[in-house]
């Protein structure tokens, strides 16, 4: 637990760094991102363009606002867009936002801190994936991305929410200039799926797929494990839902080329994941400068319902997930649904 000296400082998982005389952070401003974006945008022209097969735009929005409870808070905000080629070869590109619970107070700027520090991230990511083949059978999955960008503002969290807050006109969130500072990010994720088929050859109407994944770097280290549990018809065209945070961008999409039978494919899905957390950016703060800090809990569950409908090479997923708590003052479950549209081209 991270003890108050009784001066101005900062705190993180290590305890109570002194002040330097200066804020959290600077003036919002995207202008470091913008080689990210365009690096980024660049890539996944180019994946597109330079690919003679079909190739596979995915668009992913996660948001608390996207459930019953509406309500603004933690992680509030994902947004992932991702090109997947033939070759197993994908980009993508991601956006995270993350506030404290009270967004219409300034928070603290001096320790003990209880509520999540604003923050943003903006991150460019490559990678290859491969289906196995065992014996005829193709119900494994692997996939590695390297990931790179910024944590601070530079990421424009500041701006994209507040912007986003104006258009709708709900109030803007009071407290941004006390953000994580401008940090390089950097994590190497793998992943592994394993799919089970519950109802034997040619019947595709309940699978379960476990999957497990380790994170490494500057922006998440965890160990992730779970499950998926579908039911429906022609599960076989999609290897389950992703997550933003705890998926990597590799979809493979080879049947989605050919028409469902009857036109339509659809099923729901509950999946479930414990995650075994070592760093967290958006908790723990940033690793080389100064920054807010709460006091992460080491180990996080995630439950997920929702569906997901395919027709004619196009896919739209909806989920609705519920976390325990991130950190040890965090005000009970949080709350956030997401929306995943997938586009073959």
């Amino acid at each position: 637990m991270v003890r108050y000296l009784g001066s101005l400082g900062f705190t993180s998982q290590k305890g109570v760094v002194p002040a330097r005389g200066r804020r959290f952070s600077f003036p919002s401003s995207m202008s470091s991102a913008r080689p990210i974006v365009f690096l980024g945008l660049t890539a996944l022209a180019s994946a597109a363009e330079s690919a003679d097969a079909p190739w596979v735009v995915a668009i992913t929005e996660e948001n608390d606002k996207l459930t019953p409870a509406n309500k603004d808070r933690y992680y509030t905000q994902g947004l992932k867009v991702s090109v997947n080629r033939d070759d197993g070869v994908f980009f993508s590109l991601t956006q995270e936002i993350n506030t404290p619970a009270d967004t219409e107070n300034p928070p603290p700027v001096s320790p003990p801190y209880t509520d999540l520090p604003y923050s943003g991230a903006l991150y460019f990511g490559c990678g290859y994936g491969h289906v196995l083949e065992r014996g005829g059978r193709r119900d494994c999955l692997f996939s590695v991305e390297a990931k790179f960008g910024l944590i601070g503002p530079s990421a424009g969290g500041e701006t994209v929410q507040n912007k986003f807050h104006q258009l709708i006109g709900t109030p803007q969130a009071v407290g941004w200039g006390t953000q994580l500072p401008d940090e390089l990010l950097l994590n190497l994720d793998g992943e592994f799926r394993r799919r089970f088929d519950l109802d034997g050859p040619d019947q595709d109407g309940r699978d379960l797929i476990a999957r497990a994944m380790l994170l490494l770097g500057t922006m998440r280290t965890e160990a992730v494990f779970g499950a998926q549990f579908r039911w429906g018809k022609e599960l076989g065209r999609s290897w389950g839902h992703s997550f933003i945070r705890h998926s990597n961008g590799y979809d493979p999409f080879s049947d989605l080329r050919t028409p469902a039978k009857g036109g339509l494919a659809f099923w729901g899905f509950a999946d479930t994941h414990v995650e075994v957390v070592v760093r967290n950016y958006s908790t723990d703060g940033t690793n080389f400068r100064d920054s807010q800090a709460v006091t992460r809990t080491p180990i996080v569950l995630q439950a997920a319902l929702g569906f997901t409908t395919q027709a004619s090479g196009y896919s739209l997923s909806y989920f609705c997930a519920a976390r325990t708590k991130e950190f040890e003052t965090q005000d009970g479950f949080h709350l956030f649904g997401g929306l995943k549209g997938q586009f073959l081209f």
